[in-house]
């Protein structure tokens, strides 16, 4: 048996029984006879998807470092929870003490429903209120009650995995916030806080609590490097109808901060949130103020801050906001993306001399190499999220990453190669998945390839009414595929941030429904990013980042504005993957479009083999 899990163990069953009830108030009660179960999700304390070393909880307890999982922890089991990207991985990672749930298969229950069926009367499954969003913890409740068993909260600031973890925990990193000029975010925090207090206004709310670390970088115009890969500061915020406070590391306010902050932003120190919004909500009358709050994304510990009778509950209208990106944050996000596939283009031109020429290339290096040519790029600051560089069979682990030279797969000749990398530019993020080939490919491997490319290019070119749900748009994409029996287990596209995370919360276009209610609008940011993956063999992706922009044969009509893609992500698909006989006229024509724009953006920053390289991956396809 795992030490780890002994000591968890061992400390959950002592927790002082502090039960949550049906109105999440935490509260002592006699009625626990024993802490039967302890949950520990992937989230910090705001939500967060990707979290600080500090804050990788799941992964330290259960040796699975996929993004995305939920960890049960009885007295004589542990259970996984984990979605369809992270299938294969999560097998190669978890040690015999682990079962695996693989959410969404037929007869594997959620988490809910497993603590519905599997704690009694007495028994009680203890969770973190920091670390809890209140939609789950409602849900957890709700479970947990149909069979007269509790949810119980650890004392604040005792979470029990933090105590067996004890000095190994890494240590919080201090904030290292800056200010990003109106340059890049094409407007000021003082029009961002104005326009935020018309919709409160709208919502008849007197104020917002905000907890998602990209809502506030956004709204504040700050950046930070608390989380890897996700320019954001560990702050909260209480926006009013007229103040705006923001909860800091006080050690992050350089003088330059605070002269960008001016009268318009008050600090608080991070760790007086609590108490601050249950000041804030005492001065305030209880019958006229109401304070907006986001249960999906805010924990509990904060949410009970605010009294039941001031709560409005909504997704954050910041969502929106930030999604729709306005014409500074768009010509940056086009502009980062030319940087971005030059350095791309070197990078796909030096992988295929090197591994054609007998160089022994592995999965790290490849991965170390590009990020060489990212770094030569204006202003870049740091990747955008981990590089997935997977050859052959580690291609088909969706979120698969190498991290060891010794051990990790060689790219070589005789196997496909699947490359999905971006990077942080102060003007913008990028996200990109190519799949190459760097020797002969079979026949089955090109047909696969090319639907696809059949998929991707059925979004790209989709005409659609302004404020489409996400879920319509998935199904368009996969239809190319599903005529020849593929598929694949993740969304279509997601939103991505104006240097900011690359995953960007409540837009989505996938086949689950989208949450927030956030529907693909003008302006937004989106991938496109369709795959299919054989499991020991290779996998598929092309993924572009696409603007979302009106349809301009179709514009506005009896049904309102019609939409559609343009694509910003500028690197070549590859030629010998693309069999031109299962294309039709109208997607071989796109192809060639799309490569004629990419040369012509690209070549000016390009020379010597690299430009030969381009020009020769971006010819017709039909000579």
């Amino acid at each position: 048996m795992s030490p780890t899990l002994d000591k968890l163990r061992r400390a959950f069953a002592g927790l002082a029984p502090r039960v949550l009830d049906a109105e999440l108030r935490i509260q002592s009660s006699s009625s626990v006879a024993r802490v039967s179960a302890l949950l520990v999700e992937s989230e910090d304390a705001h939500g967060s998807e990707y979290v600080s070393s500090r804050d990788m909880r799941r992964t330290f307890v259960s040796g699975f470092d996929g993004s995305a999982g939920t960890a049960l922890i009885t007295h004589d089991h542990a259970y996984l929870w984990t979605d369809g990207r992270y299938f294969l991985q999560a097998e190669h990672q978890l040690s015999k003490d682990w079962t695996l749930m693989r959410q969404g298969q037929k007869d594997v229950p959620t988490v809910e429903e497993w603590v519905e069926a599997n704690l009694h009367a007495g028994d009680a499954l203890a969770i973190d209120p920091l670390l809890t969003s209140v939609a789950t913890a409602r849900r957890l409740v709700t479970s947990a009650s149909k069979s007269n068993a509790s949810v119980v909260c650890c004392e604040w600031g005792a979470n029990v995995v933090d105590q067996v973890w004890a000095d190994a925990q890494p240590a919080r990193v201090p904030s290292d916030l800056q200010v990003l000029g109106e340059q890049f975010t094409g407007a000021s925090v003082a029009t961002k806080l104005s326009n935020l207090r018309v919709d409160l206004a709208k919502k008849h709310a007197t104020a917002i609590v905000l907890t998602a670390l990209d809502d506030i970088a956004w709204l504040f115009n700050i950046r930070g490097s608390d989380v890897e890969f996700n320019p954001v500061v560990m702050a909260y915020a209480l926006v009013t109808v007229t103040s705006a406070t923001l909860f800091v590391d006080a050690q992050a306010l350089t003088p330059d901060v605070l002269a960008h902050f001016g009268s318009h932003v008050q600090i608080q120190s991070y760790d007086t949130v609590v108490a601050e919004i249950e000041a804030y909500a005492a001065s305030v009358p209880k019958d006229t103020a109401s304070i907006l709050v986001d249960p999906a994304q805010c924990n509990v510990a904060v949410f009970s801050a605010i009294p039941p009778a001031l709560r409005k509950e909504a997704p954050s209208i910041v969502l929106r906001h930030k999604a729709i990106k306005n014409p500074v944050e768009i010509q940056g996000m086009k502009s980062a993306h030319i940087r971005d596939g030059a350095a791309q283009v070197r990078f796909f031109h030096w992988l295929q001399e090197a591994v054609t020429s007998g160089q022994v290339i592995t999965e790290v290096s490849a991965d170390k190499k590009q990020q060489q040519f990212r770094r030569q790029m204006d202003h870049f600051k740091s990747l955008s999220f981990a590089t997935i560089s997977g050859s052959g069979p580690n291609g088909a682990i969706i979120h698969y990453h190498a991290d060891d030279e010794a051990t990790c797969g060689r790219v070589t000749t005789d196997q496909m190669y699947l490359n999905d990398s971006g990077a942080q530019y102060l003007d913008g993020t990028t996200d990109v998945t190519r799949t190459v080939h760097l020797g002969q490919p079979t026949a089955h491997e090109v047909h696969c390839f090319t639907h696809v490319l059949k998929a991707h290019i059925a979004l790209a070119t989709a005409v659609f009414p302004n404020e489409c749900e996400g879920v319509k748009l998935d199904a368009i994409t996969r239809a190319p595929l599903w005529k020849v029996g593929l598929d694949y287990r993740h969304g279509t596209g997601h939103g991505v941030g104006a240097f900011l995370n690359v995953h960007e919360k409540g837009v989505l276009m996938s086949f689950k429904l989208n949450p927030t209610g956030l529907l693909i609008s003008e302006h937004m940011i989106v991938s496109n990013e369709p795959g299919y993956y054989e499991d020991g063999a290779f996998g598929i992706r092309i993924e572009n980042l696409m603007v979302v922009v009106e349809a301009p044969h179709v514009g506005k009509s009896a049904y309102g504005k019609f939409c559609t893609f343009e694509t910003i992500t500028l690197i070549p698909i590859q030629r010998k993957l693309i069999d031109v006989t299962e294309l039709t006229a109208h997607e071989i024509a796109w192809v060639d479009t799309y490569h004629a724009d990419v040369r012509a953006k690209l070549s000016p920053l390009l020379e010597g083999g690299a430009l030969a390289y381009l020009e020769h991956e971006t010819r017709p396809l039909v000579q």
